[in-house]
C-alpha cells in the first residue's frame, strides 16, 4: 500500500472529521477549519470520499513509494 492510499484510508476512517480530513467550525457568522489530526497532508475530501482538494499532493511522487521502500 502506498503512502498515499494509506493516508485516504486514515482518513476515510476517522471518526472525529467523518472521514472529511477537516474539522469545520460556524457560530453563524464566521466560519473556519483546520485539518483533522488524522490529516498530515492537507487532504480534502467529499461526502463520497473523494478527493476535492490536495494541497498539490497528488503529483508528489514520494506520496506514491510504498510503505515498505522508506
Amino acid at each position: 500500500m502506498d503512502k498515499l492510499e494509506y493516508a485516504l484510508n486514515t482518513i476515510r476512517n476517522c471518526d472525529l472529521c467523518e472521514g472529511k480530513g477537516v474539522d469545520y467550525w460556524s457560530n453563524g457568522e464566521d466560519y473556519d477549519f483546520e485539518d483533522c489530526i488524522c490529516n498530515p497532508y492537507g487532504i480534502i475530501l467529499d461526502d463520497d470520499g473523494d478527493v476535492i482538494f490536495d494541497n498539490g499532493l497528488l503529483s508528489e511522487p514520494e506520496l506514491f513509494a510504498t510503505m515498505e521502500a522508506n
